[in-house]
């Protein structure tokens, strides 16, 4: 009984090899042909949240209230693209041999690593794009051609209808990046333009009576 028990021991063991390396192999295969397969994500950040998101690459993008970001589940090919709708701050990992490209409707921002916000809300002509640091090149999808290529503390405006763009530069970097840290900064702007940024923020509908008040301007931090 004893011989027969350690014989039948024996050949289970060995068999158990085999199964095991099978059972690992089948589940490891069937999570890389998932991921392969897998289509593009997209995430929302709802009206009244913001949202922060560790892409694939190790890229760190925060989005602003009643925006999109569709990309794939793993980055492969010779860029990283990802769909933005509304605003988004990007903090690239860096890659020189892969660059990171943000597609807007109507624009394309290239980098390779590098700190920069976009904003591309549906309905509004102008695209915002602001450099923090490092470097990025503009290009207009419509008529396939680079705009510009900006410096640290840029921010472009560009209107594809009118196929014109506005820069400033300077001490502006807040203005257009506070946003992801649940502040509010207004420079010079006008009513119209702060009622605008109002709506995106609060998901309302501000209507301003008087049209003489539109042009009226204001410089405040909430």
């Amino acid at each position: 009984r004893n011989r027969i028990l350690s014989i039948i021991s024996r050949v289970a063991a060995i068999l158990l090899l085999p199964v095991l390396s099978l059972l690992i192999y089948t589940i490891g295969s069937d999570k890389v042909q998932y991921s392969e397969n897998l289509n593009d994500l997209e995430v929302e950040a709802p009206a009244g949240f913001r949202m922060n998101i560790e892409l694939g690459d190790g890229t760190q993008v925060w989005l602003n209230h009643g925006s999109k970001l569709r990309y794939p589940y793993r980055f492969a090919g010779k860029n990283r693209r990802v769909f933005l709708t509304g605003e988004a701050y990007f903090k690239v990992a860096h890659n020189n041999k892969v660059p990171f490209i943000v597609e807007t409707r109507k624009l394309e921002v290239k980098a390779t690593g590098t700190t920069f916000n976009v904003s591309a809300y549906p309905g509004e002509d102008i695209v915002e794009t602001t450099l923090v640091e490092g470097s990025v090149i503009l290009y207009d999808k419509a008529r396939n051609h680079e705009i510009k290529a900006l410096s640290p503390s840029e921010c472009l405006k560009f209107n594809s209808e009118k196929n014109k763009y506005t820069l400033e530069s300077g001490d502006i970097i807040e203005k257009y990046i506070a946003w992801k840290d649940g502040i509010l900064v207004f420079k010079n702007d006008s009513v119209a333009e702060i009622a605008r940024k109002l709506e995106q923020w609060y998901n309302v509908d501000v209507k301003i009576t008087d049209e003489k008040v539109k042009e009226f301007t204001c410089t405040a931090t909430f």
